[in-house]
């Protein structure tokens, strides 16, 4: 385990990133979000203190699925993936660290006993899906202006220039 202190607006990883630790919030506040090439970055979560993030990625072996950024000066624990499992496995007393709502979510998630598992996951999976396609639907508007941009500037040029000549010929 390893302390990290981030200053407000310090982005703690960005999305996409490899997974390799779990983060305990110690003080401060940490927002999750989503970049949106048009409107910005919107907020999906905020974690205060006792919160544990970043823990679905690490056990999913996936990138990150979001962008970590501090709102506030923020203390945080950092534990490693290694450390994570021998938490788990080799000292579970020790695994309280990740808190009730951890275990809760973790267990929702990858229960196999129940539909209301599958219902969690298939959830995820959507939000993250549907996200996707609004980060390229905004970046495929992006695109469209500035290809719209390239075309109406000339125009704009050449009737200026057109213009320009007329009364250069054409003035009394």
């Amino acid at each position: 385990m390893q302390r990290v202190t981030l200053q407000a607006g310090q982005y703690l990883y960005k999305l996409d990133d490899p997974s390799d630790s779990i983060y305990l919030v110690r003080s401060g506040k940490i927002e999750l979000t989503t970049p949106y090439p048009e409107t910005g970055e919107g907020v999906d979560a905020t974690h205060g203190p006792g919160h544990v993030f970043g823990e679905v990625e690490v056990i999913d072996g996936r990138n990150r699925t979001a962008n970590a950024r501090a709102a506030s000066i923020a203390e945080l624990m950092q534990i490693d993936r290694d450390e994570l499992l021998e938490i788990l496995y080799k000292r579970p007393e020790k695994s309280l660290i990740l808190g009730k709502s951890t275990f809760e979510r973790l267990k929702e998630l990858y229960s196999e006993e129940s539909l209301d598992s599958e219902l969690a996951r298939l959830r995820e999976e959507m939000q993250l899906s549907i996200r996707d396609a609004v980060v390229a639907h905004e970046s495929r508007v992006v695109k469209s202006h500035n290809g719209m941009a390239a075309i109406g500037v000339p125009i704009v040029l050449m009737v200026a220039l057109a213009v320009g000549a007329y009364w250069f010929f054409h003035r009394g």
